[in-house]
């Protein structure tokens, strides 16, 4: 029992470590008039503005915002290439370490293609989506 036990607890130790998943991003979403549903990939995400979103990443989204009485909005989120972190932190972990510019370079671009390919060094834009809605029949 004890040995089980310990298993456990070694398993509970290291979740925090494995569970590195899909990198998310928090995206606010708020319109004029509040109230409004949002869908994200189809997928109702909030019942009411303003709210937000955690979206992955690693791909693009489409936000779908819906209120009665008001036309439907869509909005293209486009994951942005932002290697200026991974840049950071490979110039400072070289630097810190001593390396001469070689092992610098050498740091810096194991970090941006690390980043690179699990999405850390990707963001959402617009990082913040604000949209007034347009009540229906209003452009007749």
């Amino acid at each position: 029992m004890a040995r089980i036990a310990h298993v456990l607890a070694c398993l509970a130790c290291l979740l925090p470590v494995c569970a590195c998943g899909v990198p998310m991003q928090r995206v606010p979403v708020s319109t004029d008039p509040l109230g409004a549903t949002v869908y994200a990939d189809g997928e109702k995400k909030c019942s009411a503005t303003p709210c937000s979103v955690n979206l992955d990443r690693q791909s693009d989204h489409l936000l779908t915002i819906v209120k009665d009485g008001y036309e439907q909005e869509e909005i293209v989120l486009r994951r942005r290439f932002k290697p200026e972190r991974a840049i950071r932190d490979g110039v400072v972990s070289g630097m810190i370490l001593g390396d001469g510019p070689g092992g610098v370079a050498s740091r810096t671009a194991k970090k941006v293609d690390e980043q690179e390919r699990t999405g850390e060094a990707y963001e959402l834009e617009p990082s913040i989506v604000t949209i007034k809605l347009t009540p229906k029949g209003a452009g007749i």
